[in-house]
């Protein structure tokens, strides 16, 4: 028993001592971007150009520009159930309510359900694909691209082949080409047999992600005036949604990265605390704050330990403002 409870302390000290030098990483990784971040906002304030996009210039080539203007395209995307839209980037995402073979962790035995599933399941090589059977699901998931993009007078290609983050598409019935069709959860559930009211084989759940035209804010090096990035981009490149001068562009860069200091600034003290307490906790025993409080044991041990994370997160958050 005392062997079990010795191994228990010395688990609870391993653990809590990791737990401890991850916080400070954390918080000391924290602060170490957003100072990097701030002093690269400075250097680029001071190089940063701002451009009329409209006019491209072969006399900002290898300048560090930020320029502004609308990504845009004559073309409309759309599909089987969407309307023609003002999308750069159209991506369905589809998932089917299908047969799935559900294999056992230590034995040969399958069972089936039925479940939504992202890809077909094949069926012909389940263990038992007799009264498995699968349809084919007519509305996969697919992206499509507009084949003429304009950034103001730049050939917008190779920008719009930049942004990977698709916005969610928030759907409404006059969206869609049959107004009738169900909306769920922001989903269309197209059912293989209409009018059904249960969930059955083969129904079929759609949603959508877009690159939507409008505005938008670049800071890169310019690398020729028909492109603006060309084909192999500047290390330097930031893409942002709106339109803004440098000095907006340039300050919400540095906000977005005191916030991602910030958040891991919280997160660094949650697990410093935790940590803190699975070390300090086997010897609760031997806290007693008194006569300054009046709390012992395990409660003495949690306030030590909150204590110690807030002056550790004061602490760094003090060398933020001094860098």
């Amino acid at each position: 028993m005392a062997l079990m409870e010795r191994a228990k302390r010395i688990q609870g000290t391993f653990g809590g001592g990791i737990l401890v030098a991850c916080a400070v990483l954390m918080m000391w990784g924290g602060l170490s971007r957003d100072t990097s971040t701030s002093s690269s906002v400075r250097k680029a304030a001071s190089r940063a150009v701002d451009i009329d996009a409209t006019t491209p210039t072969a006399m900002n080539n290898h300048k560090l520009v930020v320029a502004a203007a609308s990504l845009s395209s004559s073309e409309r995307l759309e599909d089987e159930l969407l309307k023609p839209g003002p999308y750069i980037v159209l991506r369905r995402r589809s998932q089917m309510f299908q047969w799935g073979e559900v294999r056992k962790t230590d034995s040969d035995d399958v069972t089936y359900e039925m479940n939504w599933y992202d890809t077909q399941q094949d069926f012909f090589h389940f263990k038992v694909p007799q009264g498995h059977e699968n349809p084919l699901n007519g509305l996969p998931s697919k992206t499509q691209v507009v084949s003429d993009v304009r950034f103001g007078g730049f050939d917008g290609t190779h920008i719009a082949q930049l942004i990977k983050v698709l916005e969610p598409l928030q759907l409404s019935s006059e969206m869609l080409k049959d107004s009738n069709l169900e909306i769920a959860d922001g989903k269309v559930l197209v059912r293989r047999t209409p009018g059904s009211q249960t969930l059955s084989l083969g129904d079929t759940r759609v949603w959508y992600e877009v690159l939507p035209q409008g505005e938008y804010t670049v800071m890169t090096v310019q690398q020729d005036e028909r492109t603006l990035v060309g084909a192999s981009p500047s290390a330097t490149l930031i893409i942002q949604k709106g339109s803004k001068l440098s000095q907006d562009f340039l300050a919400d860069i540095e906000e977005g990265a005191s916030q991602t200091f910030r958040g891991m600034l919280v997160m660094g003290g949650v697990l410093l605390f935790v940590g803190l307490f699975s070390l300090l906790a086997p010897h609760a025993a031997r806290f007693d704050l008194q006569p300054h409080m009046n709390v012992q044991g395990v409660r003495a041990v949690a306030v030590v330990s909150g204590a110690v994370a807030l002056v550790t997160m004061v602490f760094f958050a003090l060398l933020s403002l001094t860098r």
